[in-house]
């Protein structure tokens, strides 16, 4: 009797070591550390994807490949190209064409939410600005390869390009644009990269257009991008989404004060697919009536 209980214990046994130690899928993602500044956002990215791994019904293990910085067009392009598998991108409507979007705001939404860095002097003056037109009578300096600058073009507002993001900093300093616009995430950050300059964060405004980070995955490969939605999803569901949000990025938004500034809408007909996705899942974006709780800086 010992023998044959043996037998059918040990009949199980494979199954089950092979269901417990089945190696895992290797997602492979892209980092670059020769920005400390965006390096702090890497980490909030990468926590966000691990967590969604994590919480989906498969095992997998991520792999960090460091490369050179580079813009978003170049890493669709080796997305597509399978130098590696997942990262998190601007919400773009072409990249849909090569690639698959989860359609889940890792930033709520704030990266659309544009604060401005001013000179100090220059404070009296934009707090008289209401609307688009107002803006028009002062130039922004943007990276040549922001969203931003496609956004400025198209709609005519005065901007000024520069291939370098510290020398945009100089750029306002020496007087020759009048504001530099960064996403509510990270203005603080920056603030505290060059105090030297004595810039001010302007207190009156928020440049707003609908924009979004995703997590865009291959066309050929659906069974990550289903799990990265569902892990995502349940995330959303327990908690955990926000809990790492909140530490990341809740006081920082919170300093800004977004309740009683006044938003100036800047949007483009290509905006439609952004806003449906926010009509779909409204909870999953920022909103300036939810007071965010305190946490600890990162």
């Amino acid at each position: 009797m010992v023998l044959c209980f043996l037998f059918i214990m040990g009949s199980c046994l494979p199954h089950q070591l092979h269901a417990d130690q089945a190696a895992p899928t290797v997602v492979r993602y892209p980092s670059s550390d020769s920005n400390p500044y965006y390096y702090k956002r890497v980490k909030y990215f990468v926590e966000m994807l691990q967590l969604a791994l994590l919480k989906s019904d498969h095992n997998y293990q991520l792999e960090k490949l460091q490369m050179p910085f580079m813009n978003e067009t170049r890493s669709k392009t080796n997305i597509a190209a399978s130098l590696y598998d997942v990262h998190w991108l601007n919400a773009q409507t072409p990249f849909e064409a090569e690639l698959e979007p989860v359609r889940i705001p890792l930033c709520k939404g704030l990266s659309g939410w544009r604060i401005l860095f001013i000179r100090p002097e220059s404070q009296a003056a934009f707090s008289k600005i209401k609307n688009m037109n107002d803006l028009r009578q002062y130039l922004a300096g943007h990276g040549s390869d922001w969203p931003d600058a496609a956004r400025y073009e198209s709609l005519n507002l005065p901007q000024k390009l520069s291939g370098s993001w510290k020398g945009l900093f100089s750029m306002l300093k020496q007087n020759r644009i009048d504001y530099l616009s960064r996403s509510a995430l990270e203005i603080y950050d920056e603030d505290d990269a060059f105090p030297e300059l004595n810039l001010k964060v302007e207190s009156q405004l928020v440049i707003r257009y609908p924009a979004a980070y995703y997590f865009y995955v291959r066309k050929n490969n659906p069974q990550l991008a289903a799990d990265v939605k569902i892990g995502l999803e349940r995330a959303i569901a327990d908690g955990s989404f926000d809990e790492i949000f909140n530490r990341y990025f809740s006081e920082k938004i919170n300093r800004l004060h977004m309740e009683s500034r006044r938003i100036i809408e800047i949007p483009l007909p290509e905006d439609v697919p952004l806003i449906a996705d926010r009509k779909s899942h409204p909870s999953y974006w920022y909103t300036e009536k939810v007071k965010l709780p305190k946490s600890s800086v990162q």
